[in-house]
């Protein structure tokens, strides 16, 4: 049995791998070493990178872990890298106003703001029936603040301009978080919130199961 191991979005726990089901393989999930203020994405990459022991890893990244496991595939030999509602490179990653781009660099907001589940942020992740938003609001109040706020400002600051052929990436058409205008996705999948990974499994199942099996797009 193949081990697929599994980084999260911001913060996030297994929770949102839930039902995700590969065939003959065995979901690993990934928890957050502990960063330091002043790490970047390539460095934190390098700290999640350590606790993959096996050669030739597959990893299914979400969001931030879709990053982070890009630049993991930069610095090690992996056999697949499947990423969902990320970015590949800085240039796909959208652009935040003057103002709210302030506020994140400058970490005015306090950690506890981004563990706070309103109703705003609930749409904005696509939750719409009531077992989504009670997943997306246990996982925000799970979450860590402050890895959060850091990572908000990490992903303001990656320059990315390059990936391994071995990724391959997975996309939503309606992602307001990671809006579609800037991506150049693999495979589309037509209104796909961000969080399509917990409420279009069945979807991103098939795929993730092709690619593992022949190695080929559909």
């Amino acid at each position: 049995m193949q081990k697929i191991y599994c980084l999260s979005g911001l913060g996030a726990d297994e929770r949102i791998f839930a039902n995700i089901k590969i065939d003959n393989a065995e979901l690993i999930h990934l928890p957050w070493p502990e960063y330091d203020e002043h790490d970047e994405i390539p460095c934190y990459a390098q700290k999640m990178s350590a606790l993959i022991k096996d050669d030739n890893p597959i990893l299914l990244g979400v969001s931030f872990g879709g990053m982070l496991a890009v630049e993991i595939a930069k610095m090690r030999a992996v056999k697949k890298v499947i990423i969902v509602s990320s970015a590949k490179t800085g240039s796909e990653i959208p652009h935040f106003g003057r103002f709210m781009k302030f506020v994140v660099m400058k970490q005015i907001v306090p950690a506890s703001f981004y563990t706070w589940p309103n109703r705003f942020v609930l749409k904005l992740f696509g939750a719409a029936t009531d077992t989504e938003k009670e997943m997306l609001k246990g996982v925000f109040t799970s979450s860590d603040g402050h890895l959060v706020r850091w990572a908000m400002k990490a992903i303001q600051l990656w320059r990315n301009t390059t990936y391994p052929e071995q990724i391959v990436h997975i996309h939503g058409d309606a992602d307001k978080i990671i809006t579609p205008q800037y991506i150049h996705a693999d495979y589309w999948i037509k209104g796909g919130s961000h969080i399509m990974i917990y409420n279009r499994a069945g979807e991103i199942n098939t795929i993730i199961n092709k690619e593992l099996s022949n190695g080929n797009h559909l």
